[in-house]
């Protein structure tokens, strides 16, 4: 977690941490995507065997997306401590800044046309797995932002006992 806690906001700048998050997207985004591929192409091997399974379409979902949105909020929240303008539309901003990555991605890979070099079962997950994140990616780091929920104050109450 420390590694990724480096590439937390430390200025309130949407530019500057919408850069920084666009950085971590990448990384992210390059190294899941081979593990998510790699595993896709696993299972169509499998298929291809003999071995009656489907795409663990849910798996991926488990255990990559739904954390990536978690830290994607978390993101979010700890640029909306930092930054002086306390709207939604800052965090969704970083958030756009962020997902820039994922856009290039599958623009090159539409415009190319390189997803005819992917089994298109595979190409069409793919393809729905990058637009899902895509589009909720920012609006969890724009949810984020606005959570102004302190843990601290947890244990004390705001009303008199009579």
């Amino acid at each position: 977690m420390r590694l990724v806690e480096r590439w937390f906001p430390r200025t309130g700048r949407c530019v500057v941490e919408g850069m920084r998050l666009a950085l971590l997207n990448a990384m992210l985004m390059g190294l899941g995507g081979v593990a998510v591929f790699l595993l896709f192409e696993a299972a169509l091997m499998l298929r291809k065997i003999g071995v009656p399974i489907p795409l663990p379409v849910w798996l991926v979902m488990v255990i990559l997306i739904i954390p990536y949105y978690v830290l994607m909020f978390q993101y979010g929240k700890t640029f909306g401590a930092l930054s002086t303008c306390k709207n939604a539309v800052a965090g969704f901003i970083v958030g756009l800044l962020g997902q820039a990555p994922s856009i290039l991605s599958l623009a090159v890979t539409i415009s190319r046309e390189l997803y005819r070099y992917i089994h298109p079962e595979i190409w069409r997950v793919l393809f729905f797995i990058i637009t899902m994140v895509m589009i909720v990616a920012p609006v969890m780091v724009g949810l984020g932002s606005l959570d102004r929920h302190d843990r601290r104050d947890t244990t004390k109450t705001n009303y008199k006992k009579d």
